[in-house]
């Protein structure tokens, strides 16, 4: 079969390996669609910190396929049956898991960076990180895990009707927290960008409001439209001037909820006064625990919430050098780009 492997920093290429043989507890999945991610980029430059990856290794960790054959140990999934595949392999027996905290476990292990992912025809899954797509198509369902990123942002947010909600930051993860959040109901939710490529998905996918202005005074920006400060912030642009405008936008005893990640970006040091003089509640959000994923997979599933305005390119697994040069050089508007194996 076909896979794109990463071999080191810099290096990845089309490769020709043999179909994987699924082993105890593991079903056979025929990928139909699998997303690019960010972090996909860092793996391929070598940016990705090398806690969370190795190499060689197949990217991947947003897909869903069916499972392409009958096996007697799983009969409820059996051959054709639609399937989005947790990205996280955790161990289930550690303290974090058996806590639920499965996004914690001690032994990091995930589909696409440090064992092989969706980049490929194949894939061995875990029978048990396999959750059941009735009714959307795998295009849809292979948004479940960025989805599962900002619906654990939202909920730990605990948005209510009443509140004025602000998101930083127009990319794929902000624009799925648009998404969460607007299923919440809330009084106003405003996304903030230095940019505004984005925004006609923000406003397709629940947005009622949308500022873009340089970042040394988005938070002015905001707070003019707001008429004040904001009840929650998400901040999921990852970047320091993103994170200190965040702080800024954030209303006296709201909460803000930290879900980008400034990595190499990471210049100056945050302003915890602000916080402190707002007695604010700070959450910082990494990945999602198992339940939650399982939750994105219904809401998607049950049409709460619909990814589809992300979607801006469907392309063949062996375009996947032009699509990843695509998204690091931004010469066109590309939110998601989904890779098909099967092309």
């Amino acid at each position: 079969m076909r896979a794109f492997r990463v071999e080191r920093p810099g290096e990845a290429h089309l490769v020709d390996v043999p179909v994987p043989v699924p082993g105890p507890g593991e079903v056979l999945v025929r990928v139909e669609a699998v997303g690019i991610c960010g972090s996909d980029l860092e793996l391929v430059r070598g940016t990705r910190d090398t806690a969370f990856c190795r190499f060689p290794v197949v990217p991947g960790h947003e897909w869903a396929g069916v499972i392409a054959v009958d096996d007697v140990a799983h009969p409820h999934l059996p051959a054709g049956t639609r399937v989005v595949v947790e990205g996280h392999h955790f161990c289930r027996t550690c303290p974090a898991c058996r806590a639920g905290r499965t996004q914690l476990c001690q032994h990091y292990d995930e589909y696409g960076f440090t064992r092989d992912g969706g980049y490929r025809e194949y894939v061995a899954a875990r029978a048990d990180l396999c959750h059941v797509v009735r009714r959307v198509s795998s295009d849809l369902a292979a948004l479940s895990e960025p989805t599962a990123c900002a619906l654990h942002a939202v909920e730990r947010s605990a948005i209510t009707a009443a509140d004025r909600v602000v998101v930083v930051g127009a990319g794929p993860i902000g624009l799925l927290a648009v998404a969460c959040a607007a299923a919440c109901g809330p009084t106003q939710l405003t996304v903030a960008d230095v940019r505004d490529t984005t925004f006609d998905a923000a406003r397709a996918l629940g947005a009622t409001d949308t500022v873009c202005a340089p970042a040394s005074s988005l938070a002015g920006a905001v707070r003019e439209v707001l008429g004040g400060g904001a009840d929650v912030v998400i901040e999921s642009a990852g970047h320091p001037l993103a994170q200190a405008a965040a702080t800024e936008i954030l209303a006296r005893g709201g909460r803000l909820t930290i879900l980008g990640i400034a990595g190499a970006d990471r210049t100056t040091p945050g302003n915890f006064d602000a916080l402190v003089f707002r007695d604010a509640r700070v959450e910082a959000i990494f990945a999602y625990p198992s339940a939650v994923f399982a939750r994105a997979v219904r809401l998607i599933d049950d049409g709460v919430i619909d990814p589809s305005p992300l979607i801006t390119h469907r392309l063949a697994l062996s375009a996947a050098p032009h699509a990843l040069a695509l998204l690091e050089s931004r010469r066109e508007p590309a939110i998601k780009v989904l890779l098909d194996p099967r092309a």
